[in-house]
């Protein structure tokens, strides 16, 4: 049977109450006081988020659920249609809207909620049969009577779990990709598997808790994805609460960007967002939390320690550099292993997480499970990225520009004379209004910079010149 509040509730004993009343004058009204009794009794309350925001919950034992009027208009009806007098559940049902209005639902009691959470040492899966705590030396299963405090019901994984040593002759196919999209290289794979176990524990570190953006290693001017970044997505989504945004429509000056965000929200997904997005617009979510504002609510602030982690998938490389980029970011190339004609369906020949079986269900748990544990063991794994900078480069100026540049000897040269060499080579450029001299300098620099070289100019007899010196490493 399923672990949530539905299931959990139609085993409990309520009390009977009496939600109406005869009036003197004749027919039916609401008995408000006992309707608060019977909400409160079944677990109904205000849960604030701050003082100017609150939602609906419902607490079932240790599990806590975000609730509508809808479901407790249901709970009230479902009540009240176990009366025998057909009058009693027609009034209800013309004023159900009265039994629910916010000036009745805002008196219910306020509840203070001690959530759960992972701690920098350990994380917590809340499977059907008990909780696992994973810690960087094993795993402990914990059985729910001994569960404090409260979890979110969205947090309960929907199957059974059980500890199963590795069999290396049964490989789940989750594991199998995995070590696929790696390139079959054990430090990629590392790293792979580092940035699972770090987007599922449900703590953010505040010295250091990047952006994950995962990246095709294959370089094109035309990239077309299909490596497998969406099921690690996915493999996340099995365990932690998963807003996706669709990137390549996204734009950071849409009216309520995040309003899909909740409470339990753990990570905020950017998917295939193009060459254009703004990675700069995302350093105060990364480092200080995030606004939510929802139609018709208002805003409200979700905490760096409450706020969901980042994910960015993408077919491009993400512009910016600098101490300030890098220390927001963690970036993983995924082998093209798969592509259009080879793919994980073809492969495995079926749909991974809808098409498994519970032996399949079981190995990948255990996957996670190690994923975890060698996260909590050796944190982010970086990888040796090997074409990430030659895709940063092609972000910031163009294939046509590399190509060109492919024969430079970094001699000092007259800036005019390389603008119009390149325009004499590559014309279609002459009617973009946006290609100046300017421009062409910045990409001159970024050229540059990628090669090792620093660039200056100066003026001689009234002309400019590039002159380029090679960087000392130390």
């Amino acid at each position: 049977m399923s672990l949530n509040i539905a299931h959990l509730a139609a085993e409990k004993d309520y009390a009977h109450f009496d939600l109406y009343r005869l009036r003197e004058s004749g027919g039916w009204q609401i008995d408000f006081v006992n309707l608060t009794a019977f909400l409160h009794e079944r677990g109904f309350f205000i849960h604030r988020i701050n003082i100017n925001k609150h939602v609906y919950i419902r607490i079932v034992d240790n599990i806590v659920k975000e609730v509508g009027k809808v479901d407790i208009k249901k709970e009230i009806l479902d009540f009240i249609i176990n009366e025998k007098n057909r009058s009693v559940h027609e009034f209800f049902i013309k004023n159900i809207n009265k039994a629910t209005a916010d000036e009745f639902l805002e008196t219910l009691d306020c509840k203070e909620i001690n959530f759960r959470k992972d701690t920098k040492k350990y994380i917590d899966f809340y499977f059907e049969n008990c909780i696992a705590r994973i810690t960087a030396d094993g795993v402990e299963e914990i059985p729910y009577k001994n569960l404090i405090g409260y979890i979110w019901e969205s947090q309960i994984i929907q199957r059974q779990f059980k500890r199963v040593p590795e069999n290396p002759k049964q490989t789940g196919d989750f594991k199998k990709f995995c070590w696929n999209i790696s390139n079959k290289d054990q430090n990629r794979y590392n790293s792979i598997c580092s940035t699972l176990g770090f987007l599922i524990h449900n703590y953010k570190n505040p010295v250091y808790c990047p952006a994950i953006i995962l990246n095709d290693e294959v370089i094109s001017d035309n990239p077309e994805g299909g490596t497998g970044k969406g099921l690690l997505i996915k493999a996340v989504q099995q365990f932690s609460r998963t807003i996706n945004i669709e990137g390549k429509t996204f734009s950071f000056e849409k009216s309520f960007l995040y309003q899909r965000v909740n409470a339990d929200t753990k990570i905020i997904c950017f998917q295939d967002v193009n060459k254009s997005f703004d990675f700069e617009r995302l350093f105060s979510v990364l480092t200080d939390g995030i606004e939510v504002e929802k139609k018709g609510v208002g805003s409200v602030m979700i905490e760096f320690e409450e706020s969901p982690k980042i994910v960015i998938t993408t077919n491009y490389a993400i512009r910016g550099d600098g101490n300030s980029h890098e220390r927001r970011r963690f970036e993983l190339e995924i082998s093209q292993y798969y592509n259009s004609k080879l793919t994980p369906i073809t492969e495995f020949k079926k749909v991974m997480f809808k098409e498994w079986n519970a032996q399949e269900w079981s190995k990948f748990d255990n996957f996670i499970i190690d994923c975890c544990q060698f996260y909590l063991r050796m944190g982010l794994v970086k990888q040796e990225l090997i074409h990430l900078e030659q895709k940063r480069l092609m972000a910031e100026t163009s294939k046509d520009f590399i190509d060109f540049m492919e024969i430079f000897d970094f001699e000092t040269i007259r800036k005019s004379e390389i603008y119009d060499n390149f325009l004499r080579e590559y014309s279609e450029y002459i009617k973009h209004k946006w290609f100046t001299k300017q421009k062409m300098s910045t990409w001159i620099s970024a050229y540059a910079r990628f090669k090792g070289y620093t660039v200056t100019d100066y003026i001689y007899l009234s002309e400019r010149y590039y002159k380029f010196e090679l960087l000392q490493s130390l």
